[in-house]
């Protein structure tokens, strides 16, 4: 009987391991040699207690896989032997590449900081990484998966097989847009919510023209509406400014008037549910100006929330 759990394991493992030697790779400012990132490798004793050395044809074979499934490509300098990581050129890919050797950077130094425990803090979240690999394997050949999945409102549990065109990460978790066989249609899929996941044997095409920057660039976070794409205005005040200037809400952000008391940014959008809980986020230091329909619905939230607390508010 073959042991799946065993499996999962080891695959588990080799991800961790991927991220290592991405990892040391980055830190290091002229690259390493084979030799070098092997010693360091020996000295592992968290993922390595077993003192497998990294030989030749196993550092061959990681290379493949990391560039297969995070489009990160390691490349040698012939003259000094020393193993790099190339940065691309091609639209999009350095803020991905950065976003992961960040994301890689920290993960590594949390599962090192054995020393550290109790001295960084990190946020618990949903896990979405148990089927994260099999998904990019799918996505790069193109073929069906089936999953189980339990819905988050109805609590109730189904098996459909889906067409995975892209995966997105919003506030720290992860999601799987992609094509539903049965209904013809894309839908969006927590991975923390899927219980079990099996590549298939179908092939699919991706539709024509897809492009996951475009698919996403009216929406912010994960949720898809039919409304059309519209101009909001929001004003922001005091301090919050500067927050928002920072970190922006969305790409689309322009900041079109500036005084010492408020300034007006506008965004290109489809607003969506992920959108108002932001906006009221913010509480009394953003203001919706327009358009006319979501300022009412932020209104309609702020008196219901002041129901809650027992205030009259009355509603326009």
């Amino acid at each position: 009987m073959v042991d799946f759990k065993y499996y999962k394991t080891m695959a588990k493992n080799l991800l961790a391991q991927y991220i290592w030697e991405i990892n040391e790779l980055n830190r290091s400012e002229h690259g390493l040699t084979l030799t070098e990132l092997n010693e360091r490798w020996l000295r592992n004793d968290k993922l390595n207690d077993r003192k497998i050395p990294l030989i030749r044809k196993t550092w061959y074979a990681h290379r493949q896989e990391i560039f297969y499934q995070f489009g990160i490509d390691i490349e040698c300098n012939k003259r000094t032997n020393k193993y790099y990581i190339k940065y691309k050129e091609s639209i999009g890919q350095p803020d991905i590449q950065n976003w992961l050797l960040n994301s890689f950077a920290v993960g590594n130094m949390l599962l090192q900081g054995k020393d550290m425990k109790g001295r960084i803090l990190y946020e618990n979240v949903p896990s979405g990484y148990d089927y994260l690999t099999d998904l990019i394997e799918a996505m790069r050949e193109n073929k069906i998966i089936q999953i189980t999945y339990c819905g988050f409102w109805s609590g109730k549990k189904a098996t459909f097989e889906l067409k995975p065109y892209c995966l997105k990460v919003f506030k720290q978790r992860w999601y799987i847009i992609a094509g539903n066989v049965s209904y013809e249609s894309t839908w969006i899929y927590a991975l923390d919510r899927i219980e079990d996941l099996e590549i298939t044997t179908k092939k699919f095409k991706l539709p024509k023209g897809f492009d996951a920057e475009r698919f996403f660039a009216p929406y912010y976070g994960v949720s898809i509406t039919e409304d059309d794409e519209t101009t909001v205005r929001l004003k922001v005040y005091g301090k919050q400014v500067m927050y928002i200037r920072l970190l922006k809400i969305h790409e689309s952000q322009e900041e079109i008037k500036t005084t010492p008391e408020y300034s007006i940014f506008e965004y290109h959008i489809k607003p969506t549910f992920e959108f108002e809980q932001e906006l009221l986020s913010h509480g009394e230091d953003v203001e919706v100006l327009e358009p006319d329909y979501l300022r009412k619905r932020i209104e309609d939230h702020i008196v219901r929330m002041g129901r809650r607390y027992g205030l009259q508010l009355k509603e326009k």
